[in-house]
């Protein structure tokens, strides 16, 4: 189904006007068309709610797949007879038609391997929280076009485009954050994030490992509202998946520029970023520190790395030779750093359905290590506290065996009063410890200067 609708205010000013018990997501691509911000979305009111804890021997993505199946038990049938075209991300029509929208969290990784329970699971959040939506508000980036997109009846798609008329009137402005808030504390000063990445190198040298992720997670007491920090992140630091996630007591804002999974058809892609380099405070000072990245022995090596294990999560699902990786690498440049990014695409086959995909891919490649099971046990060995929903995956899965999934960075979660802001990066035996902490930093500057968070206090 899809309905034609009329200008209004804009996508996060009417998700702002939308209850949490409504449980609103706004999946926002930004104002600037580009390869990867196409569309933004706007759903709420789901039909139905799924909310896990992850277990040993759980079944969770099997659960998701099975209630998009029980709810709309035709469609990936329908899809896999009509020819719909492939082309990860030039999509001419909304590709979100009904289907699953929210965030697994990392720790569904421990439903698909044996991961010992060391990290301290310190906050009240589950491990997968989607909602099944039939409806969408789809807006085109650059055009401002927007459609009703989704599944249901006529009459059933004219009620939710009332609704979302009627939520224009509602709609405000939103200024910046003034909310109270404290001095961030981290899981790691730079003390004992520089003896953890030590640890990291004597795992190297044994031969466990070739590199990690190890992240340190910043906390700070929070008594606002997400929507501001939401609308000042897409204003000041645009992103093409930045997102806001709400629901009773619990809220997730992304700014996240990097895809793990995108499937058209049969085409299935996933783009890693890995080697980050500060913006710098002039023209000739960046360009230096792009060239710095893009000529770093120990940044080539993290990225192929990643490549390599990309191509193997992508070949569990993949038809025979079809796995190829984009040459050459590309370097982007955001607000305040710059990233080296592949492309890594393959063709699956039409039966394969969504939670085949996301058990040979989850979590993230480029967000665990390699090898990748070793790797999320050394993250468990050394990181204090649980990732909960960073670096896990937030978007959709459609129930037309379609998705769309971006890697759960640049986030900050609103869960019990606290704002928790993880960041982290890819160790490798050549890193510099000092380096490697200070790109930690790097990472979490769009959201500290946001919250006006004083440097001093940082570092």
């Amino acid at each position: 189904m899809t309905l034609d609708v009329p200008a209004g205010p804009p996508l996060h000013q009417l998700a702002a006007a939308l209850p949490d018990d409504r449980r609103p997501i706004l999946l926002d691509s930004g104002e600037r068309p580009g390869e990867l911000a196409r569309w933004s979305f706007l759903v709420f009111d789901p039909v139905e709610t799924l909310v896990r804890r992850a277990e040993p021997g759980g079944r969770s993505l099997r659960l998701l797949q099975e209630a998009l199946d029980r709810r709309w038990p035709d469609a990936r049938r329908e899809a896999r007879d009509a020819t719909r075209g492939a082309g990860g991300g030039g999509e001419s029509a909304a590709p979100f038609r009904g289907g699953a929208v929210g965030f697994l969290g990392y720790e569904l990784a421990r439903e698909l391997e044996r991961i010992p329970a060391h990290a301290r699971p310190d906050a009240d959040l589950p491990d997968l929280m989607v909602g099944l939506y039939p409806f969408a508000l789809a807006e085109e980036v650059g055009s401002g076009r927007r459609l009703l997109v989704g599944r249901g009846s006529e009459a059933e798609a004219r009620r939710f485009r009332d609704a979302v008329l009627a939520l224009g009137e509602g709609a405000r402005t939103l200024g910046p954050s003034d909310a109270p808030h404290g001095p961030p504390a981290s899981t790691f000063d730079r003390p004992a994030y520089l003896r953890a990445l030590a640890r990291v190198r004597e795992h190297i040298l044994d031969g466990d490992i070739y590199q990690v992720n190890l992240s340190q997670r910043f906390e700070l007491p929070f008594a606002g509202r997400p929507e501001p920090l939401q609308a000042a992140l897409r204003a000041r630091f645009p992103a093409p998946f930045g997102a806001l996630l709400r629901a009773p007591g619990l809220a997730v804002v992304s700014s996240s520029p990097e895809l793990f999974l995108r499937r058209r058809g049969a085409e299935l892609q996933c783009r890693p970023i890995k080697g980050t380099r500060p913006r710098g405070a002039d023209p000739t000072r960046d360009r230096a520190l792009r060239e710095q990245l893009e000529t770093s022995p120990k940044e080539q090596a993290e990225l192929a790395m990643i490549v390599d294990l990309v191509r193997n999560d992508l070949g569990r699902v993949a038809e025979l030779g079809s796995v190829q990786v984009e040459l050459p690498f590309r370097t982007e440049a955001w607000s305040t750093v710059f990233h080296r990014v592949a492309t890594v695409r393959c063709r699956v086959a039409p039966e394969r359905s969504p939670a085949d995909i996301l058990e040979a891919a989850f979590p993230p490649a480029s967000v665990t290590g390699t090898p990748k099971l070793r790797a999320q046990q050394v993250i468990e060995e050394l990181e204090p506290v649980r990732r909960h929903v960073y670096t896990g995956a937030i978007g959709w899965v459609g129930a037309d065996g379609d998705l769309d999934l971006s890697v759960a960075i640049r986030i900050a979660t609103l869960v019990d009063g606290r704002l928790l802001l993880p960041v982290g990066g890819g160790i490798t035996l050549l890193s510099d410890a000092a380096a490697e902490y200070d790109e930690t930093l790097h990472k979490a500057r769009a959201l500290f200067d946001v919250l006006q968070v004083s440097w001093g206090q940082v570092s």
